[in-house]
């Protein structure tokens, strides 16, 4: 959970907004409670995405979708509102990190976890079938673990078997890797699709990789159709099963009511279904919801008076109640409790412990051979170019030498120099290994030359892709409320308080830059929930 920033609403409907969960593709997505105290999940659809009608009718069979399935493993919904300014979904709060998270920060699941969460999820599909609907996105990161079993969520592009798609031509609905071939190549797409995926995202969590490996998009595409997964590494036990969910042809995958009978009798329900760790951090996020719903309610009138710019002040790292700067710093946890009148319900989500945590963590080491994209600059080809175009002037301006006059001859040297420099520079740059970027559950790491420079997630309060063409680049703002700085092997450019660490729009031509950036986007949304933000420009 991440406190609310100053641009959040804090009430939606008729739940008030306690704190940020994540951000997707189409919202926000914030932890409410309703008048009754009930704890629920609140998605808000962007302002801007609310305006466009495509994205509104998407909500809305969001929301009739997940009305219409229910089951013991979906998110149920609580309420919605799809004709609101901006559009919103109240689902049952999972306290519980999602199966993305857990294998990210935890490696692969055990074989026993694997076969619980498999039934949980054929049940899940078994339960949106008879809706007669087809997900279309199942994926690790829309998978939650609870603390009695899974929970598959967000409806967003599933749609009505006999309906019609809203999708133009050449418009992939679903994530790389892990929806089938069949989304892959635009043919129909039903209940098996789904089951697919579903044997995609156990491969996942046996393996902690994919059934394709991490890598571009385009290759994903290519390999999702026509290569056969990578099965060496699931167990034995779960590799024929899984190996049929991942066939290319539809009718030789099993049915999830099939897939039930193949796993046998094994219940999630229970604390012990998960690896200890994983249970200590669903415990966690109990006992956080706990401390986080219990907070009271602003109250309506008071929070106008006290200096509302200080109280605005766009920030990630400290609590609206920083103004009382008079107090030294070891009566910083005392500063809350004197605010508390101006906004008690932030109080609990917005703690300075955090903030002593972020100082803390210059040991905290990102791991780069954990689970998570890879991407690195391009340009040695043009580099390579580049020195032989100035190497053919500078053969051109000797042999012009010999020809020119004596008055003219200082200026020839002047062309030939800076001809000289730039053939030098470029064999440089075709020379030099890529700049590399991993992104995974442990924070961001920049690479070059044997330098590294780490970024963990508790060290940065926002990450976002700005700029556009080839000034697209990743920015990070730090929680201390430093910028990151440069080096001589990794220049970095000052962006409103942050830092550009890294030049997406230097991975490669148009479109490889454009696929580039939205898979960095894509990683982000699932690494970063709570620091990622897709309204940076």
């Amino acid at each position: 959970m991440q406190p609310l920033l100053a641009s959040d609403p804090t009430a939606v409907g008729d739940y008030r907004l306690l704190a940020r969960l994540g951000r997707g593709a189409m919202g926000g997505v914030y932890l409410g409670r309703s008048r009754g105290g009930r704890v629920v999940a609140v998605k808000v659809i962007r302002a801007d995405l609310a305006e466009d009608p495509e994205f509104r009718e998407r909500f809305r069979r969001e929301a009739d979708a997940a009305h219409a399935v229910g089951g013991f493993w979906t998110a149920a919904v609580v309420n919605a509102d799809p004709d609101a300014e901006q559009p919103w979904l109240a689902t049952e709060y999972v306290p519980g990190p999602t199966l993305h998270q857990a294998v990210a920060d935890h490696g692969a699941l055990p074989e026993a976890t694997v076969r619980s969460l498999g039934a949980g999820l054929a049940e899940a599909l078994v339960a949106i079938h008879n809706a007669e609907l087809v997900h279309r996105d199942l994926k690790p990161a829309n998978v939650l673990l609870g603390p009695d079993g899974p929970r598959v969520i967000d409806f967003g592009i599933s749609r009505a078997m006999t309906g019609h798609s809203l999708t133009a031509t050449g418009i992939f609905l679903g994530t790389p890797g892990f929806f089938s071939p069949e989304q892959t190549l635009g043919g129909d797409v039903g209940p098996a699709s789904d089951v697919f995926s579903l044997g995609a995202v156990l491969v996942f969590a046996a393996t902690g990789c994919g059934p394709f490996g991490e890598e571009s998009t385009a290759s994903l595409l290519y390999k999702v159709a026509h290569a056969e997964p990578d099965l060496e590494k699931v167990p034995d036990g779960l590799r024929p099963l899984l190996a049929e969910c991942l066939a290319k042809d539809p009718a030789d995958r099993p049915t999830p009511t099939q897939m039930l009978d193949r796993i046998g009798e094994t219940s999630p329900q229970g604390s012990g279904w998960l690896p200890q760790p994983i249970t200590a951090v669903i415990a966690q996020h109990a006992t956080e919801l706990q401390r986080t719903a219990q907070a009271p309610d602003a109250p309506p009138a008071p929070p106008a008076p006290p200096n509302p710019p200080k109280q605005q002040t766009r920030t990630y790292t400290q609590s609206a109640p920083a103004p009382s700067a008079p107090a030294p710093p070891s009566a910083a946890p005392a500063a809350p409790v004197a605010a508390a009148p101006a906004s008690p319900m932030r109080q609990p989500i917005t703690p300075a412990a955090p903030q002593k945590r972020a100082t803390q963590a210059q040991v905290v080491q990102v791991r780069r051979d954990g689970p998570g994209p890879e991407f690195r600059t391009a340009g040695r080809v043009s580099a390579g170019i580049w020195a032989a175009f100035f190497a053919a002037l500078l053969v051109g301006v000797a042999y012009l030498a010999e020809r020119v006059s004596v008055d003219r001859e200082p200026l020839f040297l002047l062309g030939a120099g800076l001809l000289v420099f730039g053939a030098i520079w470029s064999v440089g740059r075709m020379l030099a290994p890529s700049l590399r970027l991993k992104v995974n559950g442990d924070g961001v790491v920049v690479h070059r030359f044997g330098l590294t420079r780490e970024y963990p997630w508790s060290q940065i309060s926002r990450v976002g892709v700005v700029g556009r063409g080839k000034s697209t680049a990743l920015a990070l703002w730090l929680a201390d409320g430093s910028a990151p700085s440069s080096a001589l092997w990794l220049r970095v450019r000052r962006y409103h308080g942050g830092g550009r660490v890294y030049p997406i729009g230097a991975t490669g031509g148009f479109i490889a830059r454009r696929q580039e950036a939205r898979r960095l986007r894509t990683a982000l949304e699932q690494y970063a929930p709570g620091r990622y933000d897709s309204r940076i420009l």
